[in-house]
Order: structure tokens, then C-alpha cells, then sequence
């Protein structure tokens, strides 16, 4: 299960660091689980699993797809919001506006495609 959890960081293009500090865990946790040092807990896989839409079946038995179909199609919209939750309050304001811009942009080139 170790290799697994280290390629579900690397699908995710995490370092251990940020892929502990998501979980609540350092990243010296999250090597020492890696490199097979430590057993992993019941309820570390499903909180692993939780977190990051991961098949809980592929976890523990490499059967079947590594992340769950609907969180995959999230994906962007998850990681844009923890990113956003972690920013200060004026560049939240300010990433806020950027995202309004492109919808406007987004909005007008579909009107003129019509």
C-alpha cells in the first residue's frame, strides 16, 4: 500500500510536505509511510481516501481505478479551492475579481460564436 500512497501524491503533483499538511500529518510521516517504515491505519487510508477521492479498494488492493469518477471531474474545482482558502482575505478579493474577468471574457466569445 505504500507505493500506492506515493503515487496517488505524485498523480496529484504533491510534495510530501503539502500532502501531509492536507492530511494533518508532517512530512516526515508521510515519508516514513512511503518508504514503508510505518504501518498505515484504518483510519489514515480513509481519511487518504476522503480527502483526495481515492478509491478506497485500489488503496488497499491495487484493484480497480485510482481515484473515484466524480472527484475526478472536480479535481480543479477542489484544488482551486484549497488554494483560495489559503490565501490571504485581499488576495482572495483580488482572485475573485480575475475569475469574474474570465467569465466575462468567456461569456462575450460565446455570444460572438452564436
Amino acid at each position: 500500500m505504500h507505493n500506492r500512497i506515493k503515487l496517488i501524491r505524485e498523480a496529484l503533483n504533491m510534495t510530501q510536505k503539502k500532502f501531509g499538511e492536507r492530511l494533518g500529518i508532517s512530512r516526515d510521516v508521510v515519508a516514513n509511510i512511503e518508504y514503508n517504515r510505518v504501518e498505515i491505519k484504518d483510519l489514515m487510508v480513509k481519511h487518504i481516501c476522503e480527502r483526495y477521492g481515492i478509491n478506497e479498494n485500489w488503496l488497499t488492493t491495487g484493484e480497480g481505478d485510482m481515484f473515484l469518477s466524480e472527484w475526478q471531474s472536480n479535481k480543479k474545482l477542489d484544488e482551486a479551492i484549497a488554494i483560495f482558502k489559503e490565501l490571504q482575505p485581499e488576495f482572495q478579493d483580488f482572485a475573485l475579481e480575475q475569475i469574474r474577468k474570465l467569465a466575462d471574457l468567456q461569456e462575450k466569445q460565446n455570444a460572438e460564436s452564436d
